[in-house]
């Protein structure tokens, strides 16, 4: 695909929308309106093109960010581009978001009629869709301001008591008890800065505030034992792990492509772009050079870091065998073949028994596995986004090099040496420094540290395999 005109032009545009969105770049109307531009050209060359819907969504994401410096015609291009996606390509992925932001659009200009219907539409046509229950969130506010109090006691019941978001429902009943105390016809309730927080309703010719919580992603309950939630702590030191290394090649594919170089590669890209984003970032080996599983939790201890990434490539008896899968440590793990890859990896880890009956007793104690969930949660959704491989989803095992440390580990398979063609992509430095940007974007999300930004494909098709064996 990368031989695709229209794909390399989506590519170059995508990452300028990225450095724009983010605040890497600061960018004027004007650079926004360019940026469509860009993205047009992508349809132009084929308007039915791998890459074509894509560009219609950022289209809308671009314009929907040009609110933000004052663009006063961008509401209406957004509402104009989000109709064309969902007119234009039917069977794309996008709609329920597109559903969701023209919803979000038409509430911007205070055309309550037009958003009611669109968040309907989402909540009949995608209710197992990620942004279902905030557009039922949606809907029971535009009820509220549009004064149908019965419909939006209904539509806020409704989430209180089946809501899979403990944040949203937590504020639907809040905003419930609000509307009965208030008369009739109700005024809108207070919108509550969470995950997924409705912008706040201004004047059409004023520039809106995009929000500053984080993006729409999978709805995750609230974790009571996650310390960086709790207590909104930060990482400012971050080490990488490349696998293997030295006398221990890793997982080995055709022509024997080696592992250990692969991760190595793609940990040097991931440092430079954690570094770009302001964390302090070490990695356990720099080189082609063996060191035990112990020394590797031992220098993420001694160098006091906030979170512990360890970097695989996978291998399988069979060929076909592909895809990324991110794991977190859970001692109570009883998955056999999450065990089987876990008894290879640890077989050089330098622990005695009894170290080892320490370190699970510790663990338990400090109950770090919640943190480590989310974050291999997020940068597993993340890496399937923006390489669009297989995923073979978020699994826990008993890795010693998650168990030695003391702080939120994750270990990453970023796919198959084993697999010709996945083997061969992991070698190109184009497709590592999409795995990288990926993994850092998923540590952001960890952290917090996005602001909501349209534009990530979220309905990703998904394909979990299970039990396949690897050559560790």
């Amino acid at each position: 695909m990368s031989g695709y005109p229209a794909v390399s032009l989506y590519e170059e545009a995508s990452l300028r929308h990225h450095a724009y969105a983010t605040g890497t770049t600061r960018a004027t109307a004007a650079e926004w309106r360019a940026l469509v531009s860009e993205f047009q050209k992508v349809i132009d060359v084929d308007i039915q093109g791998p890459s074509a819907d894509d560009a219609q969504y950022a289209i809308a994401s671009s314009w929907m960010w040009s609110i933000k410096v004052g663009d006063t015609e961008a509401p209406q291009q957004a509402i104009k581009a989000l109709r064309k996606l969902i007119h234009t390509y039917p069977n794309s992925t996008y709609r329920p978001l597109a559903h969701y932001w023209l919803g979000r659009c038409y509430d911007y200009i205070n055309d309550d009629s037009q958003a009611i219907m669109q968040y309907q539409l989402v909540g009949n046509r995608y209710p197992d869709s990620q942004v279902s229950e905030p557009a039922k969130l949606e809907l029971a506010r535009a009820y509220a301001r549009q004064g149908y109090g019965t419909r939006a006691e209904t539509s806020y019941k409704s989430l209180v008591d089946s809501s899979i978001n403990q944040e949203i429902g937590d504020v639907a009943a809040k905003e419930l008890q609000i509307l009965k105390t208030q008369p009739k016809p109700a005024a809108p309730p207070a919108k509550e800065n969470i995950q997924i927080q409705p912008q706040q309703r201004t004047q059409p010719q004023q520039a809106k505030q995009p929000k500053s919580a984080a993006p729409i992603t999978d709805p995750e309950p609230l974790v009571p034992k996650s310390l960086t939630r709790e207590f909104g702590l930060t990482a400012k030191t971050i080490v990488i792990d490349p696998g293997h290394g030295g006398k221990d090649p890793g997982g080995l594919g055709s022509s024997n492509l080696g592992e250990k170089g692969i991760v190595l590669s793609i940990s040097h890209k991931l440092r430079e772009v954690l570094t770009a984003k302001g964390y302090t970032v070490l990695m356990t080996r720099e080189t082609d050079h063996f060191i035990p599983l112990k020394k590797r939790t031992e220098f993420a201890t001694q160098h006091k870091a906030d979170l512990f990434l360890s970097i695989h490539a996978n291998a399988a008896d069979s060929s076909r065998a592909n895809g990324i899968e991110t794991y977190y440590l859970d001692v109570n793990s009883t998955d056999k073949a999450s065990e089987k890859i876990a008894a290879r990896e640890n077989i050089n880890s330098g622990y005695s028994i009894q170290e080892l009956e320490t370190l699970l007793d510790g663990l338990i104690r400090e109950s770090k596995s919640e943190d480590s969930k989310r974050l291999a949660r997020h940068v597993q959704d993340t890496l399937v986004q923006n390489t669009g491989a297989v995923d073979r989803g978020v699994k826990h095992a008993r890795f010693v090099v998650l168990i030695g440390t003391k702080v939120p580990a994750i270990l990453i398979e970023t796919g198959f040496v084993s697999n010709p063609v996945e083997g061969r992509k992991l070698t190109t430095s184009a497709y590592q420094h999409k795995i990288a940007a990926a993994i850092a974007q998923g540590v952001d999300k960890f952290l917090g540290k996005t602001g909501e930004t349209p534009f990530a494909k979220v309905q990703s098709l998904r394909f979990v395999a299970k039990g396949v064996e690897r050559n560790k």
